[in-house]
């Protein structure tokens, strides 16, 4: 069924607004009918690149173009304020991650959408990579047996003199923050992965994450899942990676590369490529997310599954449009605030995890 076309606009035009940007401008379901930023001639280029009106605020986009679904790309100290401006308005959200800064903030914003009967879609762009798409498949159908691990370890950057963390504009001083491949910026992603693969949820954690204005260090996050799962996160970009040439593998998408973005062209051999493995009672699998590539073991046979188009940054694309069929057919998001406060509850445990010393249950609970 051809989703009706629906009106967009996006709030927030810093180095992840063009994917989405170009991602969008892609999808029959869309029409991109303003951008919002208060950085003026950040706002008319991106504006005047992408044929869009250019707007300082999002009241001042809602209450001039009125937009069905606004996408929320800005730092995530104003995602409470944006989203409740777009319900009270009408709009529809689609929000990026981390959700919030608090559990506070991320429970007000599921209350705003619910009373004023709007939909919240939380950005959980990786569920729309093919190669992870097709991992979940596998597993559903038993293809590994049981589900027993579930890795990702990042290690990389150019020591720790080059290390920049992520500014206090993202991440205030004191709190979590970090690197762009650290536990807050990216491992937020696995912390909804993970246990997206497997049918499963988070039920304890333990770990240690970085904090802004901090010295960085190597971070963790160990995540017991309902049913026995274990999740091993392992992160430093203050050091260099040490992976062998042979370790690579030909991308067939571009490569993301820490404080430069989207970089390079499709089709072309990555050193370092960004993968997940999980590890079944009956074989394991290797994703590699980015450079859309998936392979599956059984003792000393190794295969690599075939996957449909879909490589980074288009997934924002399958995003959206996923959002919009959803909404066409009266659903509720399949990532909606739920999930986004369920990532966000278990990343918290982490830190809590290490003033403790001592595993932390995940609480996604709302305040009474």
């Amino acid at each position: 069924m051809q989703s009706k076309r629906r009106r967009v606009g996006i709030v927030g035009l810093g180095g992840v607004a063009e994917p989405h940007l170009e991602a969008y401008s892609e999808l029959d379901c869309v029409e991109l009918v303003g951008v919002a930023e208060p950085r003026a001639q950040r706002r008319s280029e991106v504006a005047q690149r992408f044929g869009v009106p250019p707007f300082e605020t999002c009241p001042e986009m809602l209450g001039t173009v009125r937009p069905e679904i606004v996408c929320v790309l800005t730092p995530a100290s104003t995602h409470r304020e944006i989203t409740e401006q777009c319900a009270a308005a009408g709009a529809h959200v689609l929000c990026e991650k981390p959700m919030a800064h608090t559990l506070e903030d991320a429970f007000a914003m599921e209350k705003a959408c619910a009373r004023h009967g709007i939909q919240f879609c939380y950005g959980s762009s990786y569920r729309h990579l093919p190669a992870l798409k097709e991992a979940r498949r596998l597993i559903e159908a038993g293809e590994i047996g049981s589900v027993r691990l579930l890795v990702e370890e990042v290690i990389t950057g150019d020591g720790a003199s080059a290390y920049r963390p992520l500014p206090p504009t993202h991440y205030p001083v004191g709190g979590p923050g970090g690197g762009g491949y650290g536990m807050v910026d990216h491992g937020i992603h696995m912390l909804d992965i993970l246990p997206w693969l497997c049918a499963s949820s988070i039920a304890s954690v333990f770990g240690r994450g970085d904090r802004s204005g901090e010295n960085a260090r190597p971070e963790f996050g160990i995540l017991a899942l309902d049913g026995g799962p274990l999740g091993m996160l392992i992160y430093d970009g203050s050091t260099w990676p040490l992976e062998l040439p042979s370790e690579g593998l030909f991308s067939e998408a571009r490569e993301w590369i820490d404080q430069r973005g989207w970089v390079g062209s499709r089709g072309c051999w990555d050193a370092h490529p960004a993968n997940i493995r999980v590890y079944g009672s009956r074989g394991s699998l290797r994703i590699y997310h980015y450079a859309n590539r998936l392979f599956r073991s059984q003792g000393n046979k190794i295969q690599e599954h075939r996957l449909p188009p879909g490589t980074t940054p288009t997934h924002f694309g399958a995003q959206l449009k996923h959002f919009c069929e959803e909404l066409d057919a009266g659903k509720p998001p399949s990532s909606g605030a739920r999930n986004g406060i369920r990532t966000l509850a278990a990343l918290f445990a982490i830190y809590a995890s290490e003033k403790t010393g001592s595993w932390q249950s995940v609480n996604a609970s709302a305040p009474r």
